[in-house]
């Protein structure tokens, strides 16, 4: 497959998207995300899209730096991208390890409840995300106005 045609064949994501807008070259100047058609991964599954891509396209990994060059609120995630690699490995094998525990009575029997994926997830890669995503909010000049409330200051007012 070639990035051409990934575009409408692949498996396509907001965050995987913008990964393959900088690398086709189409970003030329360093702007603000826009939550629309350029963004970063806020779970696995968005992550999951952007290392399917860069898993096809392999040169495109040592250059995810330029992602973060070119949208600031990337610059926290391409700094951890290595150990954001590293946690959804981990993160695929608990949720196969939950998988195989649902269908095991034992487990059912020995908590006396149905298994949790919280019970299973030893990576915690939502909240690190989230951590990441709130430091590239306040790069990209986003105001934090409460754990989950954020604006962003209106250039035209004085």
């Amino acid at each position: 497959m070639q990035p051409e045609e990934w575009i409408i064949e692949g498996e396509v994501g907001t965050s995987s998207k913008t990964i393959w807008a900088v690398m086709m070259g189409l970003i030329k100047e360093p702007q603000q995300c826009d939550n629309w058609h350029y963004d970063t991964p806020h779970d696995s599954d968005d992550f999951s899209r952007c290392t399917k891509l860069l898993h096809l396209f392999p040169d495109w990994r040592k250059r995810i730096g330029e992602v973060g060059d070119k949208f600031p609120k990337w610059t926290p995630f391409c700094r951890e991208w290595a150990k954001l690699e590293t946690m959804y490995i981990q993160h695929v094998s608990d949720i196969e390890k939950y998988q195989r525990e649902r269908v095991n009575s034992k487990y059912t029997r020995l908590h006396k409840k149905k298994p949790q994926f919280k019970d299973f997830d030893s990576t915690n890669m939502y909240d690190f995300m989230q951590k990441l995503n709130d430091e590239g909010m306040l790069l990209d000049g986003w105001i934090q106005d409460s754990p989950s409330s954020w604006h962003r200051p209106n250039k035209d007012k004085v």
